[in-house]
């Protein structure tokens, strides 16, 4: 399948974009890519008819429910995805550089060991914190679609899906950023069974180490350094 020349941003969440935010989508078109901000209204249009979205879904949080989306997308669409960051660069080269190879992925280096997912066990956790300059960032990247990589990626995204379906259902997320354990301002405890990156880095970095002879560190990195509302 040819690469389409576009890069997919997501907005799960029911309230407004602030200003900021909106100023940040308005600045991925420097990108040299097509936008498409993929949300409640048009998401269906991008669902594959023969592979719907998975059951648990509708029960994630906004923040979850943004992790599987760029997997899926990725895995049945390809292109870019990127969170809705100021971007200053083009992504054309890169873009082409990745169809041109026999790469599945290109992305931007990690930045630190402090950047790679916890959450695996200690010593899961500390050897991809040693290896993070091995995988690439989870903030944006260019995929091909149906690679190993992102068949390995939706595969394990829909196994931790499986397993905790039931009890997604019985305690839905109750705030956009929810996540297992979460002390709400009432103190209450959350009982929503994912860790905050469980099917995010958790997933995603540990594959970058399995397929790291497949990955391109190439793509100029988002402005991770402001932060937005």
């Amino acid at each position: 399948m040819k690469l389409q020349p576009r890069v997919f941003c997501l907005w799960t969440d029911k309230n407004i974009m602030s200003e900021d935010r909106y100023n940040a989508l308005s600045s991925i078109k420097k990108s040299n890519l097509e936008v498409i901000l993929v949300n409640k209204v048009n998401l269906s249009s991008w669902v594959v008819e023969s592979t719907p979205l998975h059951p648990a879904y509708n029960y994630l949080s906004a923040v979850h429910k943004a992790d599987y989306l760029r997997c899926y997308l990725m895995h049945h669409h390809g292109g870019a995805y990127t969170d809705i960051k100021q971007i200053e660069d083009s992504w054309l080269l890169p873009f082409e550089q990745l169809e041109k190879s026999d790469y599945f992925i290109s992305g931007y280096r990690e930045v630190s060991c402090l950047e790679t997912a916890r959450g695996r066990g200690l010593v899961k956790d500390l050897w991809l914190a040693l290896n993070f300059h091995r995988v690439i960032g989870n903030g944006a990247y260019i995929c091909k679609p149906n690679t190993p990589f992102t068949n390995d990626w939706i595969d394990k995204v829909h196994n931790v899906l499986d397993c905790k379906f039931d009890v997604l259902k019985t305690y839905p997320a109750k705030h956009p950023r929810d996540f297992s354990n979460k002390i709400f301002e009432d103190g209450l405890v959350s009982k929503y069974p994912l860790r905050w990156t469980e099917i995010c880095g958790e997933i995603f970095h540990p594959l970058c180490l399995k397929y790291s002879k497949k990955l391109l560190k190439n793509l100029p990195s988002p402005n991770f350094t402001l932060k937005y509302l």
